[in-house]
C-alpha cells in the first residue's frame, strides 16, 4: 500500500492488517519475569473491550464534525482501532491455550464499560444525551492520552530488548504503540471540534485515571493468580523493580506525571509523542512488512 500524506500530525494514515503467529510465544514472554509479562498482558484484556467503545463514541460524534480533513481522518482511526481489538483478542485465545481463562475478568470489564461508555439512559432529554456523548468522547480522549504515552514508551525503550523479550510479542506491542502515537490527536481534536469544554475534559481525566489503573492492577493480579506455573502475588515492589529495569513504565509517570500534563488548559497531544518515530518503526516492523507484502500480492492477483 503506498504512503499517503498525513492530513495532520497526530492523525492516522490507514489500517495495516498485520497478523501474528503465537505458536512459539512462551507463557512468560519476558524471560524469568512473570510479573512484567502479566502487567503487559493486561493490555490484551483492556484494549479489545475499550477500543470497541472508542469506535462507537467517535462514530456517533462524527455526525457533528463539519471539518473535511478531520472527518476524513475518522475512518482510518476506526479501522486501526478495530484491527487492534482483533489482534489483542487473538492473544487472549493464546493465553487460554496456556491455561489462563480471561473470560471472568473481561466479562466484568465489559459490563462496566457498557455503563460508563455505552448509550445514555433512555429517559435522558436530548440536551443530556448530547452531554453524555461529550463526556464519553472526553473519556476516550483521556484514555487515548495514555495509549499514546504507552506507545511512545515502548517505541523508545530498550529494556524489553535487553531482557530477551519474545520478538513476536514485542513487535505486536510496538506496532500497536506506533499506531497509537500516529493517531494520538484524533479523538482529542474531534472532542475539541464538537464540544471543547475544558471542565468536561478535565473531569474525565480525573475520573478515568483511577479506573484505568485500578482495572490494570486488578487484571495483573487476576492473571498472576490464574497462572498455573507460578505461586507469586502482585506486589508494588515488583513494579518498582521492573520500572528500574526499564521493563515497565514507572507508576509515578503513569499515575501522576501524565495526568498532570493533560490537565493543562493548553494541552494538545501533538507534542506528547513523535510521529516520525512511529512511522519509522512501522516501516521495519516484521508483521507490518508482511502485511504490506500480502496487500501487494493480493493487489496483483486482483489485477489478473
Amino acid at each position: 500500500m503506498p504512503e499517503v500524506q498525513l492530513h495532520h500530525d497526530g492523525h492516522p494514515r490507514y489500517r495495516r492488517m498485520v497478523r501474528f503467529d503465537w505458536s512459539e510465544t512462551p507463557l512468560h514472554w519476558v524471560p524469568d519475569d512473570p510479573f512484567a509479562t502479566h502487567m503487559m498482558n493486561v493490555l490484551h484484556l483492556l484494549l479489545p473491550e475499550g477500543e470497541r467503545h472508542f469506535i462507537k463514541a467517535v462514530l456517533e460524534a462524527s455526525s457533528l464534525v463539519d471539518d473535511p480533513e478531520l472527518e476524513a481522518a475518522i475512518k482510518p482511526f476506526i479501522q486501526q482501532e478495530s484491527w487492534h481489538a482483533w489482534a489483542h483478542q487473538v492473544v487472549l485465545d493464546h493465553l487460554a491455550e496456556q491455561g489462563i481463562d480471561t473470560k471472568p475478568y473481561t466479562s466484568r470489564l465489559r459490563k462496566m464499560l457498557s455503563v460508563a461508555l455505552g448509550d445514555p439512559p433512555k429517559f435522558f432529554p436530548p440536551a443530556m444525551k448530547r452531554w453524555w456523548l461529550y463526556r464519553r468522547l472526553a473519556d476516550v480522549a483521556a484514555l487515548e492520552h495514555y495509549t499514546a504515552m504507552l506507545g511512545q514508551w515502548v517505541l523508545q525503550n530498550r529494556g524489553l530488548d535487553y531482557a530477551g523479550t519474545d520478538p513476536m510479542m514485542l513487535d505486536l506491542l510496538r506496532w500497536h504503540g506506533a499506531e497509537e502515537v500516529e493517531h494520538r490527536s484524533l479523538v482529542f481534536d474531534v472532542y475539541q471540534h464538537v464540544c471543547g469544554n475544558y471542565f468536561i475534559r478535565a473531569f474525565s481525566m480525573v475520573m478515568t485515571t483511577p479506573l484505568f489503573y485500578g482495572w490494570w492492577i486488578a487484571g495483573a493480579k487476576y492473571l498472576m493468580a490464574h497462572d498455573p506455573t507460578i505461586d507469586q502475588k502482585w506486589r508494588w515492589r515488583d513494579w518498582l523493580r521492573a520500572a528500574r529495569e526499564y521493563k515497565l513504565p514507572g507508576p509515578w509517570q503513569l499515575m501522576v506525571t501524565q495526568p498532570a500534563r493533560y490537565m493543562s488548559p493548553h494541552h494538545h497531544p501533538g507534542p506528547e509523542a513523535v510521529t516520525e518515530m512511529a512511522v519509522e518503526y512501522i516501516k521495519k516492523s516484521p508483521a507490518a512488512k508482511a502485511a504490506r507484502e500480502r496487500a501487494q500480492l493480493e493487489g496483483k492477483a486482483a489485477v489478473r
